[in-house]
């Protein structure tokens, strides 16, 4: 997972403080710093061709608080695949985004415990 920061507010002018940073504490999340929306810029331009309509999250012309979500194993090509959760403001759509990842952790936690060796003598019989 990855949450990419970008300048939007005047107030936006330096990289997430650590502060910032630790209000996700999801350790699979990578954050990223994009000072020239790169991301967001590409988020734009592939967004009426290939992403489900968002309702918000557009300043300047500059997409930001905005959660996109790709299915397993997308096809990434010289456009971005199309997004199985395209919306924000982050805050809004929080309950929706985590409900896949609330449920793939529930089935890692099934499959673990199916394969876990619960009441075996971890010495082999002889």
């Amino acid at each position: 997972m990855f949450v990419v920061w970008e300048p939007i507010l005047s107030t936006d002018w330096s990289p997430p403080s650590t502060f910032a940073l630790n209000l996700i504490p999801d350790r699979r999340v990578q954050q990223y710093w994009d000072p020239d929306h790169i991301l967001a810029k590409k988020l734009a331009a592939d967004r009426d061709k290939f992403q489900p309509k968002e309702e918000c999250c557009e300043r300047s012309g500059i997409l930001w608080d905005l959660v996109a979500v790709y299915p397993p194993d997308p096809v990434w090509t010289d456009h971005l695949p199309a997004a199985t959760m395209f919306n924000g403001p982050i805050v809004d759509v929080k309950e929706d985004l985590e409900k896949p990842f609330a449920a793939a952790d529930a089935a890692a936690k099934r499959r673990l415990a199916l394969s876990s060796p619960v009441g075996r003598s971890p010495v082999p019989a002889q």
